[in-house]
């Protein structure tokens, strides 16, 4: 597992403590209401990865937050710029094509389209999460 990997279990297993104690959970409590051991429990809460997803699941909808797994991904800004950049391609590849049939072509119209596209482009390559093996040493 990738250092950053890491964090974000850690980060889930301290975020899962925290939600026990602002319910006055105990693991002893837990581990009655999930059917897990204490051990197991200490796991997740130090956000071990070989605990399985299930187990973190389970816990989270004894915690009432279950919900919050179902959200992961939703709002995937990512991937609607991907998106985005395939549609305004073939949008701007369609619209040249048809436009070729009915007049000469205009070399502003192709790098217009072609702007806004390297403008997503590079606008994604901003947003999108650095790996540790892409940032700088």
């Amino acid at each position: 597992m990738f250092p950053e990997e890491q964090n974000i279990l850690r980060q889930l297993g301290e975020n899962i403590r925290l939600a026990m104690k602002r319910r006055k959970l105990t693991q002893t409590m837990l581990a009655e209401r999930t059917g897990f051991s204490k051990p197991t429990l200490r796991n997740i809460e130090r956000g071990e990865s070989t605990v399985s997803i299930g187990h973190y699941l389970r816990v989270l909808s004894v915690l009432g937050l279950a919900a919050d797994m179902a959200a992961v991904g939703s709002d995937d800004v990512l991937g609607q710029k991907l998106q985005d950049i395939e549609l305004l391609k073939s949008s701007a590849s369609g619209s040249a094509n048809r436009d070729k049939a009915t007049q000469p072509p205009s070399p502003d119209a192709n790098s217009s389209a072609s702007g806004r596209i390297q403008a997503l482009l590079e606008k994604a390559r901003q947003t999108a999460p650095v790996s540790d093996q892409e940032k700088p040493s």
